[in-house]
């Protein structure tokens, strides 16, 4: 019996901890600031606008890497670590590619992308300045960093 009730009280804590994987501090609308960024790709304009719930990362996207490079899209995932096919994930090249979303504490996540299940970039983001800087660090497969952008709240 007692074997029971400790497993039931795991059980609430995982299922209570799954429910509020998102960051819900995310939501509003960011503003890459490329001057604080180090962004060897170029990256020249970035507007995220997140509205996430406790479970689903969403927002919606505006960028231009360049003339010939510029769009916009929506965008969600669920937060609970697991892959999800994602063939709309941001600069995804393969029509299986997968994204995985997982809450580091009360202000980061770390988001891992795939593609034909081979592991192509990761990413940290960080909530600062009393939730009005974003950081993102994204690397590499290898884990080498590729880029620091640095957004500003704006909302």
């Amino acid at each position: 019996m007692r074997s029971l009730v400790i497993f039931c009280l795991l059980c609430t804590s995982a299922s209570a901890q799954a429910a509020t994987d998102c960051i819900l501090e995310m939501n509003g609308r960011w503003v890459l600031n490329s001057i604080k960024s180090l962004d060897p790709e170029g990256l020249q304009y970035e507007i995220l606008v997140f509205t996430n719930t406790e479970t689903e990362q969403r927002y919606a996207m505006e960028f231009s890497n360049g003339p010939d490079d510029n769009g916009t899209l929506e965008w969600s995932a669920l937060c609970d670590g697991l892959d999800h096919p994602s063939p709309d994930f941001p600069w995804s090249t393969a029509e299986n590619s997968t994204v995985a979303i997982s809450r580091l504490g009360e202000k980061s996540e770390f988001v891992v992308q795939k593609e034909d299940g081979i592991l192509t970039t990761t990413y940290t983001r960080v909530l600062a300045d009393n939730d009005q800087t974003m950081i993102s660090v994204g690397r590499n497969a290898v884990g080498k960093i590729i880029w620091v952008r640095v957004f500003d709240r704006e909302d």
